[in-house]
This record gives structure tokens, C-alpha cells and sequence, in this order.
């Protein structure tokens, strides 16, 4: 100050300027580090003053804020895509594993189911019988196919109880689809119905009836745990129709669906010519125990006597 007391014209606003400049200067050489001796005096270590602690934090807040800010901006826009990017399924995306899941896209295609050539009878068709049978023949042509054994793995099945094919029909493991089985249950399930048509047409009815009632139960069993596996969640309205006082209820709804032609086709690909029947039981093989196939006792007393099946 005496410094400045002694500058020759120096005015009051340049005194002020000069005082804040050194005050700067101050403040900077206690920014900087400051050497200090230990109780040895032979090492010196660096001592960070309060000014420069305060601002390290400061610039590590910021750090922190603004990568909250940067994550934050690629979370939403990440949900926004996961959210609105189309229905691919594939296998990674199911809790089970199976070879068509590829092919059979399960949900992949929306389209509105048309049941009028599976039935005899229908509001809109008079389709005879042999034009309905024709149709459930054509779709149930698909044969056994074979697994390999890293797929057969993957399904969760064993190998040591699986069968086996021969090396004449290619190797590998016997197996089918879960599909192929239900569409053969509802087969058997018309057929039923059309006992006069089918009984001399189909191999059920050379069975006994106790036989033919218990394969019949045997597939409600099959179709009742597809339906709580699968549950379809189209939903079915109501409509009203001229000269009927009860509301309709209304099927042709669009569906998601799995591609079923994919799904065909790849079973079809696969399918080997190996008859059960040909299928010879290797000695020393690991066998599961048989489920009887005896029906209860008094099985046929909840139907009517004398009922022709």
C-alpha cells in the first residue's frame, strides 16, 4: 500500500485496480502448492490448499451430472426403440427350446382364422364329408422326423431312453411336433362324430370301445393342456343377428398367430420314412416304465347302455 501510496497520479479507481490485481495474485500463489517439511526435514510433500479442493469437487459434480445426463438420454431413447421395434421373435426370446421355433415365429403374424372348410356343416358351406376329410388328410401327411442329438439336448430330453433311428433312416432321434399330435387328437375327435363315415374308414374303430373311449379321453387331456399352455388372448365380441334375440358371439377377430406354413413346411423337410413297427428294441436299452393302458373298472358305465361308439 505504501507502494501505491507513493505512485505519482495515481487516482482512486487505479489504486482500487491495482489492489484487486495484487489481491488476484494473492489468492493464486495460496491456490498453488505449498512445500512443507516433515518431522525428518528430508521429504517434502505437496499440501492442496482450500481453494483448489473446492474446485476438484466442483469439476467432479459436474462429471457426475452430466454422465447421469448423458445415460439418462440413451436409456429413454433405448426404451422408446425396445418398445415400438417390430415382433421378431427367435429362440433366445422363450423360456424352452425347440428346432422349428425359428421357422414357426410364434406371434409373427396377425391374420383372421377361416374354419369354414373343416366343417360339414357350416352357416355359409355345405361341404360333404369326403371334401372336410380330403383337407384333415392333407395336413396330417407330415411322418416322423429326425432330431439330432445336440438338438435332442437342448429340448431337455435324454438321450438314454429316447429312441434312436437306424442309419438307414438317416440317424439321429424319432420325434414329431407337439402340433402334429393335437391336429391328430382333433382328427380322432371328428371322427367321432361321424361315426357312420369313419368306421369303416379309420383305424380307431378296429379297436375295443374300452380302447377307443380311452384314446378319445386320452386327446381332450392332450387339447385341455395345449389351451392353458397357449392361452389365446384374441378377443371374441358379441353381435346381433336378425330373428335371434341372444347375442353371437363373433370368431372372426383378427389373431396373432404363428406363420403356419413356415412351421409346415419345416416339418415336412424334415420327416423320415422309419414306421414304428420296423423300430426294433436294442438290447441292454434304458427303458421307462409303461403307463397301463387299462381303463378303470365300470368305465363305460357313465355312458348311456346300449350307445353305439
Amino acid at each position: 500500500m505504501e507502494r501505491l501510496n507513493r505512485s505519482n497520479g495515481a487516482t482512486g479507481a487505479d489504486i482500487r485496480a491495482t489492489v484487486e490485481v495484487l489481491e488476484g495474485e494473492t489468492i493464486y500463489e495460496e491456490a498453488q502448492t505449498l512445500l512443507s517439511s516433515d518431522d525428518s526435514g528430508n521429504t517434502k510433500r505437496i499440501v492442496l490448499s482450500k481453494y483448489t479442493k473446492n474446485h476438484k469437487v466442483h469439476r467432479t459434480v459436474n462429471y457426475v451430472l452430466t454422465t447421469i445426463l448423458v445415460c439418462s438420454i440413451i436409456g429413454v431413447w433405448s426404451l422408446g426403440f425396445v418398445l415400438h421395434r417390430p415382433c421378431k421373435p427367435n429362440a433366445e426370446s422363450f423360456h424352452y427350446y425347440s428346432p422349428a421355433l425359428e421357422a414357426t415365429k410364434p406371434g409373427s403374424r396377425v391374420t383372421r382364422l377361416n374354419h369354414t372348410e373343416w366343417s360339414p356343416f357350416s352357416p355359409s358351406h355345405d361341404d360333404p364329408l369326403e371334401y372336410v376329410d380330403g383337407n384333415w388328410t392333407a395336413l396330417l401327411r407330415i411322418g416322423m422326423m429326425s432330431l439330432s442329438e445336440e438338438d435332442l439336448h437342448r429340448t431337455g430330453a435324454s438321450p438314454d431312453t429316447a429312441v434312436r433311428l437306424p442309419p438307414e433312416s438317416g440317424g439321429g432321434y424319432l420325434a414329431y411336433l407337439a402340433s402334429h399330435h393335437h391336429l391328430h387328437c382333433l382328427y380322432l375327435l371328428h371322427q367321432s362324430l361321424h361315426a357312420d363315415y369313419y368306421s369303416s374308414r379309420s383305424v380307431i374303430w378296429e379297436m375295443s370301445q374300452e380302447r377307443r373311449l380311452s384314446h378319445w379321453d386320452h386327446c381332450i387331456e392332450s387339447l385341455r393342456q395345449y389351451v392353458t399352455c397357449n392361452a389365446d388372448t384374441t378377443v371374441v365380441t358379441h353381435n346381433w343377428f336378425e330373428n335371434y334375440n341372444l347375442p353371437v358371439p363373433t370368431q372372426g377377430n383378427p389373431r396373432r398367430c404363428a406363420d403356419w406354413d413356415a412351421h409346415f413346411r419345416w416339418q415336412v423337410e424334415r420327416q423320415v420314412n422309419a414306421p414304428k413297427e420296423e423300430l426294433v428294441k436294442p438290447k441292454g436299452v434304458v427303458e421307462m416304465p409303461m403307463l397301463s393302458a387299462k381303463p378303470p373298472e365300470d368305465y363305460l358305465e357313465m355312458y348311456a347302455s346300449g350307445i353305439e361308439l
